[in-house]
């Protein structure tokens, strides 16, 4: 099972609180004590951000040396025209770089987010519910849920799990996680969950599929244990379009699922 950033921040209440995430978390957890003998290895993928991170308002002035509101796009061309700078002047090579090749990919615009899930934090935590169902199935297994952290390079965005949007030549943790993969491949089922549906479950499970080898309906994405952040609506329904086209399998997580006894999901 992959639970993917069921962090406090996500949730009402939090910096980048996500409507549903409650409801989410609340049958999530109830999915992990349903299947407490069917379940086999639980890895839970963690939002981990510095402030000083590039998509957050700090890094950025105006003209009028404002800092970005919340949800602000800031584009390559905004930045060669000094819409937008760096605070840190050394910072423009970098930013002109980065904003470059990450609208080349065509995924995403730089996105400026309100602070979240920054280390140290009570927002970086796993949400309550959650992380109750976590250490009831290390006890019944015996074993530790492993938890891979993301988003620790403050020079690039990190949505998916699996790679940074732009990796840093010299960050091996930005580039390709052929480990996390190798360990994904090796489950005969793979479940997966969490925050936010728009954005990383959305691409965490895109890059997973695209590097998936054998059939992608052994891939479960449980639909009503991840929501989309208010306003990226739009993206989730794309997300979930693909996927299905795919032949990713998408249900709830009430639903049975197939030869769960004695997989490891």
């Amino acid at each position: 099972m992959l639970i993917i950033d069921p962090q406090v921040d996500f949730h009402p209440g939090g910096s980048l609180g996500i409507p549903n995430a409650n409801n989410d978390a609340e049958r999530t957890a109830d999915f992990i004590l349903d299947h407490l003998e069917d379940i086999d290895q639980i890895i839970v993928t963690l939002d981990s951000h510095h402030r000083m991170h590039v998509a957050h308002s700090m890094v950025w002035l105006d003209q009028q040396d404002n800092h970005p509101a919340p949800f602000t796009l800031i584009t390559n061309q905004q930045i060669r025209d000094g819409v937008w700078r760096p605070k840190d002047p050394t910072f423009l090579e970098h930013a002109l770089s980065y904003t470059q090749q990450l609208e080349a990919k065509e995924r995403f615009t730089l996105c400026i987010w309100p602070d979240h899930c920054l280390m140290g934090t009570p927002g970086h935590n796993v949400v309550p519910v959650i992380n109750s169902a976590l250490r009831k199935w290390e006890y019944e297994h015996l074993k530790a849920v492993e938890f891979v952290q993301k988003g620790m390079n403050c020079s690039t965005e990190m949505y998916s799990a699996i790679m940074a949007e732009v990796p840093i030549h010299d960050d091996p943790t930005t580039h390709y996680n052929s480990k996390l993969m190798q360990k994904l491949h090796a489950c005969p089922q793979l479940v997966v969950c969490g925050q936010a549906l728009s954005h990383c479950v959305n691409f965490t499970v895109r890059d997973i599929v695209d590097n998936w080898r054998g059939d992608n309906s052994k891939i479960v994405i449980l639909k009503d244990g991840c929501s989309p952040v208010e306003g990226f609506e739009s993206s989730a329904d794309e997300f979930l379009a693909d996927m299905k086209e795919a032949n990713v399998t998408i249900q709830r997580t009430v639903d049975p699922i197939p030869s769960t006894r004695n997989s490891h999901k």
